[in-house]
């Protein structure tokens, strides 16, 4: 195992922890802003509503980064048409891969071909590997994620987003490492996901400002015949529950067959099908994300130290 051996639990001491947390700030101090995309529960199409934002961004001539920090089950190479296996991480500092649109990407799925799979799992870093009983090739998600942030070298960038594996644990470990993040929430309209998404405001709401908002996705289905968008489920409990929590509900997206056929085929939604109802409300959404941007930049021009 060549890439990820120095993230060995036995490594990972109270100095380091705080080293590698001040090494990941101050590597991402040139990107302006640091969005991540977060679910409480798994299944709601988190990772394709990022990757068609980061494309809309980076067509409408934001210069973009990508996190893929679902790190047990990277996607994002895969919804880009990025072949994994083909670039390898090197010891000291990450080189992202080049994607479409001029994206630059990071992802644990770009391991060097031949290596055996890796685990990350959720153990306590402060214990070695073979105290906890684990694996020699699993690995604490928090240390890599510290290592992964703290050694990629994006340079200045507008934004770098990040999706984070479904869970509000995620959520929080994130802020430890990146306090200064912001925070795009995902879940479709079941009550059980907008519950779960109210719960995850809470963990953000830790940091003030941080929570953009809540995106509903698979709200309805778009419907050829009548031209209407019909439910697929009740909905109305997440805007309730967003509002409750003191978050905005962004956009109420419909679902299009077509949106997961170009995940899977490698291809860009946005860019495939510009003229679709919800391609217009993708962009809309990435609009709403890059105002944080603005905002960002109006807040370092007040305060230039």
């Amino acid at each position: 195992m060549r890439i990820f051996r120095e993230l060995e639990l036995g490594e990972a001491t109270d100095s380091s922890i705080c080293e590698e947390e001040s090494r990941a700030r101050a590597n991402l101090a040139a990107v302006r802003v640091i969005v991540a995309c977060g679910s409480a529960r798994g299944g709601v199409g988190k990772s394709a509503l990022l990757v068609n934002i980061a494309a809309a961004l980076a067509l409408a001539g934001r210069k973009v980064g990508m996190v893929d920090a679902d790190l047990n089950s990277p996607s994002i190479a895969a919804m880009l048409g990025m072949r994994a296996g083909r670039r390898g991480f090197v010891t000291d500092e990450i080189e992202p891969a080049a994607g479409p649109l001029g994206l630059r990407i990071v992802s644990s799925e770009f391991l060097p071909e031949g290596e055996p799979p890796v685990s990350f799992v959720d153990i306590d870093e402060d214990a070695t590997v073979v105290q906890n009983g684990a694996h020699p090739n699993e690995f604490g998600y928090l240390l890599t994620m510290r290592r992964l942030l703290g050694q990629s070298r994006f340079g200045p960038l507008d934004l770098v987003l990040v999706d984070l594996a479904p869970g509000i644990e995620h959520i929080y470990r994130l802020f430890k490492i990146l306090p200064r993040a912001k925070l795009l929430l995902a879940s479709h309209p079941s009550e059980l996901s907008a519950r779960a998404v109210r719960a995850a405001i809470g963990v953000a709401a830790q940091h003030p400002g941080a929570v953009i908002g809540v995106v509903e996705n698979m709200a309805g289905f778009n419907c050829d015949g009548c031209h209407q968008v019909r439910p697929l489920m009740p909905y109305g409990s997440v805007a309730a529950h967003a509002r409750e929590a003191g978050a905005a509900l962004l956009e109420r997206l419909p679902f299009d067959p077509r949106f997961a056929e170009t995940c899977d085929r490698g291809v860009i939604f946005v860019r495939e099908y510009p003229q679709t109802p919800l391609a217009k409300q993708l962009t809309a959404l990435a609009q709403a994300v890059d105002k944080t941007v603005e905002d960002r930049s109006q807040v370092r021009s007040a305060n230039p130290s």
